[in-house]
């Protein structure tokens, strides 16, 4: 079975892209209530204070995983590359690969970071 990494690392940037555009629609979506219910104006600067959050976190989160897809796409198609001239660097790429997900990891730890601040 041949794989072609250029498909394969657009694939993967396709599917971080989706899971970071996910993460802010419902980031966005949590975060909006009616806002003409709040009698006093305090409660309506609190309701933006976590809606502009929630929306930092989300972009926290999507940036990262652009970020990782790129990585991913770079480390795809040059290990695959490397693997085909020496078969033993396989294990290799997977290593490199997993480190090129932590990127997505941390963005996800700082968007945990500033919800607990919430």
């Amino acid at each position: 079975m041949n794989i072609d990494p250029k498909k394969l690392a657009n694939i993967i940037i396709l599917f971080n892209f989706i899971i970071g555009f996910s993460a802010i629609v419902v980031q966005v979506y949590a975060s909006t209530t009616n806002v003409s219910d709040y009698k006093d104006k305090q409660a309506v600067t609190d309701l933006i204070g976590v809606g502009l959050v929630t929306l930092s976190a989300s972009i926290s989160v999507t940036g990262s995983c652009i970020a990782a897809g790129i990585a991913l796409r770079s480390v795809a198609s040059s290990g695959f590359a490397a693997a085909v001239e020496k078969p033993e660097l396989k294990s290799y790429m997977f290593i490199i690969g997993g480190l090129a997900e932590g990127i997505a990891i941390y963005g996800l730890l700082i968007a945990i970071m500033i919800l607990g601040k919430i």
